[in-house]
């Protein structure tokens, strides 16, 4: 291989060539040693799933690590990352101090990744490496006064998952890792609610001594009620709306069902009936419900 627009070919994307590649794979290698590293977005029109951008190849090609961006528009974090890769390979100690020049007026941090987090979403990555221990810096972004998280008054609306290995375990960190992983309800959530929405379920359900046979949304304003064969809410708790999805992933099957529509079935496993509710009766009052 001898074409002089290929700077960067190296040992492992030639051994990586004598495999069987398919189309993904074929065009990764050609970024990389044509630019020195590809740079992969991640995301879905799913609102509750955090988009996320990381290289493949600039630890390979003589950067200090490889790169991810959290929560940032797939073009900002394309840009910034590709400067990152510049300013590593010219030898600039990235994981040191912060950065001006990458995100307009502020700064940028860059902090090591916990191994846990690379294996757990940067699949490309760990294909091109074998799955090898490699670093991985994130790059940490502060709020437009350039307060960074974690800093006396910084500005939540900027917060993002942190992936280092002393980093704290929030809702956004939980989320993060629950929407990558296949096995949780969050992976390609489709609900027109928020997960963490409050949803009522019976006190039968909640206990496990029922499973979820009917489920309505009201009229007025769309809340979801989870009911067990009873058919009684009375006493029912509120819990957030992926607990009871995680338990019967069947109910996916539900998430398009219409404010004012209910869908029964016999028992778990058989087909979904959907009604639309009766009129409601404004003499009737709601019943007391606890929460959770």
């Amino acid at each position: 291989m001898n074409d002089p627009a290929l700077k960067f070919v190296t040992a492992r994307t030639l051994q990586l060539r004598q495999g069987k590649l398919n189309d993904y794979e074929q065009r990764t290698l050609d970024r990389i040693e044509k630019y020195g590293c590809s740079v992969l977005s991640v995301g879905s029109k799913d609102k509750e799933r955090v988009d996320f951008t990381y290289t493949i190849g600039a630890y390979d090609t003589g950067c200090q690590a490889e790169f991810i961006a959290i929560g940032m528009i797939h073009e900002t974090a394309h840009d910034l990352l590709n400067e990152a890769v510049e300013m590593s390979r010219l030898g600039v100690d990235l994981s040191t101090g912060r950065h001006a020049g990458l995100l307009g007026k502020v700064e940028c941090e860059f902090r090591p990744v916990d191994r846990k987090w690379i294996k757990h979403v940067m699949n490309s990555a760990n294909w091109y490496n074998g799955n090898s221990d490699y670093p991985v810096l994130q790059a940490v972004y502060p709020d437009l006064q350039n307060r960074f998280p974690g800093e006396e008054g910084f500005n939540e609306y900027f917060a993002q998952p942190l992936l280092q290995p002393d980093g704290p375990e929030t809702r956004l960190e939980e989320d993060f890792w629950a929407s990558n992983d296949p096995k949780s309800s969050l992976f390609n959530w489709k609900f027109p609610d928020s997960p963490h929405t409050g949803v009522v379920i019976s006190t039968a359900v909640h206990e496990g001594k029922e499973e979820v046979n009917f489920v309505c949304r009201s009229h007025e304003d769309g809340d979801w009620q989870f009911l067990g064969d009873s058919m009684s809410d009375t006493g029912g708790v509120i819990v957030c709306f992926h607990h009871p999805i995680d338990k019967d992933p069947t109910l996916k099957e539900l998430a398009d069902l219409p404010i004012g529509w209910y869908a029964e079935r016999e028992k778990p496993g058989a087909s979904w009936i959907r009604r639309e509710l009766p009129p409601e009766d404004p003499d009737n009052e709601k019943d007391a419900v606890e929460t959770t």
